[in-house]
């Protein structure tokens, strides 16, 4: 998979949707094994073939206008070089994040209308083994069953939504696709969490738990690791470097940039087109030019911003997990 690409959400929906709908199947207490089992197999799968279909449709939209290693965007000619605007359709009807770049509001109502009919689709496959009337009935079932899916799969969306603002490969860019996981383990635990205060007696407590416990041990290892990546960015050598500098061996932006490209040792923070340089000055003797040791793209103050922000999302939720987890209704 291309780093350029949007996060699949087939499997953070197929997990939610596992989650969801054995605790729905829990609240209603079916008499029916069979049943329970449907709509617990069921609804995962249904939930992936959602994800499926959202990818391309939210978030990435930033991809496209992030200055990677071929160059600014002037680089590959204006924009009409291609033709108008209006000769391959609006900006929206293709490329990734098409329903993002209609607005909050559209994109949001879509996103609903999905949901809502992925419900519909699930209840009346589970109905289809009473019959069309099964299906009759299990249409809005599956509706009004949809709208609790509706904040959870609401937190994976906005985390994917951020997904291509950064450039591709860079550190901000990988933190941003590793918010989509942890958002998946944040609302899998909280909703394994609060299955006592919806249900008075759920069928299997233990494994809720489990679950539980396993949603903030991956929240709280993706944390650690945005934390060592925030560390990072901030105690990376920070020196602005300008055109041509004759201290340096008159070493400029362009060159450095070819230089490093080459021996593999560009750092791209991946918001802002700022290069910064460690230059490593000779020990020996007799006198050497400078050398580049190191080559740092983007803003340090955008990535860390970025960066904190995430750490606050995750810290947010190992908050709400605790206070879940330790709760006098476990």
């Amino acid at each position: 998979m291309s780093p350029d690409a949007p996060v699949s959400l087939a499997l953070p929906f197929g997990a939610i949707g596992l989650v969801g709908g054995w605790l729905t199947a829990d609240r209603f207490l079916l008499p029916d094994r069979s049943f329970h089992c449907l709509l617990a197999g069921v609804t995962p799968v249904v939930a992936g073939l959602l994800g499926h279909y959202l990818t391309g449709r939210i978030g990435g939209v930033g991809s496209g206008r992030a200055v990677g290693a071929n160059g600014p965007g002037w680089a590959n000619g204006p924009g009409w070089a291609n033709g108008p605007g209006w000769a391959n359709g609006p900006g929206w009807a293709d490329g990734p994040g098409r329903w993002t770049r209609r607005g909050p509001i559209a994109a949001s109502l879509l996103v609903l209308w999905a949901i809502v009919v992925a419900g519909v689709v699930n209840g009346m496959t589970v109905g289809l083994v009473l019959g069309p009337a099964g299906m009759i009935l299990g249409a809005p079932f599956g509706a009004v069953c949809s709208l609790p899916f509706v904040p959870a799969l609401a937190v994976v969306l906005l985390a994917a939504n951020r997904v291509g603002r950064a450039r591709a490969g860079s550190i901000v860019a990988r933190a941003d696709r590793r918010a989509v996981g942890s958002a998946t383990a944040a609302v899998i635990a909280v909703a394994a969490l609060m299955t006592p205060v919806l249900f008075e007696r759920p069928a299997a407590p233990e494994v809720g738990r489990f679950v539980a416990a396993l949603g903030i041990a991956v929240v709280g290892a993706l944390f650690v690791v945005d934390a060592v990546a925030l560390a990072k960015v901030l105690t990376l050598p920070w020196r602005q470097m300008g055109a041509g500098e004759a201290g340096d061996g008159g070493v400029d932006e362009v060159e450095a940039a070819a230089m490093m490209e080459e021996r593999g040792e560009t750092i791209d923070l991946g918001l802002g087109d700022e290069v910064q340089v460690e230059v490593v000055r000779p020990t020996h003797a007799y006198r050497g030019a400078p050398q580049i040791a190191r080559v740092v793209r983007g803003s340090r103050e955008r990535a860390a911003g970025a960066l904190r922000a995430g750490l606050a999302r995750g810290g947010i939720a190992l908050a709400i997990g605790a206070a879940l987890w330790g709760g006098p209704w476990t």
